[in-house]
């Protein structure tokens, strides 16, 4: 970025029911005392500080901020801020809104109440406020890039989010993780062994979390999940028995035909005849 550059640009978009998009940006070195406000603005606005000092005013709080600090306005609040006298500050701005995007920010260290982060000690955040800055135009692939930056500008600070790691370090016990990383991947090889590994306990700590929560084994559960995906599609997508085995995690149609009998009751042929009006399967069972 020059850091000579004024502001140059802003993009209004009138796209109220998309879920997240840039709404503005821009980059400004402010002369001394310039400022804005007292007033409100109708989307989120991220300040990013590269250089010099002001002072950010929000709910009777005054903050002094300076290079490397980050200061977000929420909508419909009324803000005041404003360049120092003798060190102006410069800094790069992107307003976005969205359907979603409270909930993002939410997801972040940013509160109504403490609307301030403090030194950006990589320059990470700098560089990802930056590239959304950079990639401004008007054309629909740059409407995509821009929206693409900005997911990733939320995606780091919800990352190093402190707030995250606190709520994801109570929220979620091994069984859970187990359970979420089965559904999400069920059509991979899974082990019981890998499972515990990626929720970091014992083979047998893992086993027991599962029978508490679930009344059922990791193992159980990977199956009849998998089974379950197994009757949606062939009810659904009209595969064959051999293409709906791969696509759910089994190697070998036959013993997966063994497995959905064992837990349905009914061979898939059987299962497919009866949802979907008897249709003839290219397998045999």
């Amino acid at each position: 970025m020059n850091e000579q550059a004024s502001y140059k640009h802003s993009m209004k978009l009138e796209r109220r029911t998309a879920s997240l998009y840039v709404q503005n940006t821009g980059c400004q070195q402010c002369p001394p005392d310039y400022g804005w406000g007292p007033g409100v603005r109708d989307h989120f606005l991220l300040h990013y500080v590269v250089s010099g000092r002001g002072v950010y005013e929000c709910r009777d709080k005054r903050y002094e901020l300076g290079g490397g600090d980050i200061f977000l306005i929420y909508p419909d609040t009324t803000i005041h801020y404003a360049a120092d006298r003798e060190d102006p500050w410069e800094y790069v701005w992107v307003g976005f809104s969205g359907l979603d995007a409270k909930g993002y920010v939410e997801q972040t260290d940013f509160t109504p109440e403490d609307p301030v982060l403090r030194g950006d000690s990589g320059g990470e955040l700098r560089e990802r406020m930056e590239a959304v800055y950079d990639s401004y135009g008007t054309s629909a692939w740059e409407g995509l890039e821009m929206t693409a930056r900005l997911y990733s500008l939320l995606s780091c600070l919800v990352r190093t989010s402190q707030r995250q790691k606190q709520e994801r370090s109570g929220a979620l016990d091994c069984a859970q993780l187990a359970a979420e990383y089965i559904i999400n991947h069920y059509e991979e090889p899974i082990t019981v062994e890998g499972l515990a590994a990626y929720a970091s306990v014992s083979h047998s700590s893992l086993y027991r979390r599962f029978i508490k929560r679930f009344q059922i084994s990791p193992k159980r559960f990977l199956l009849e999940y998998r089974i379950q995906r197994a009757c949606a599609l062939l009810v659904e997508s009209g595969c064959s028995i051999q293409e709906v085995s791969n696509s759910v995690g089994f190697e070998d149609p036959f013993y997966f035909s063994r497995a959905f009998k064992e837990v349905k009751g009914v061979s898939p042929r059987q299962y497919a005849a009866r949802h979907r009006g008897g249709g003839e399967e290219r397998l045999p069972e």
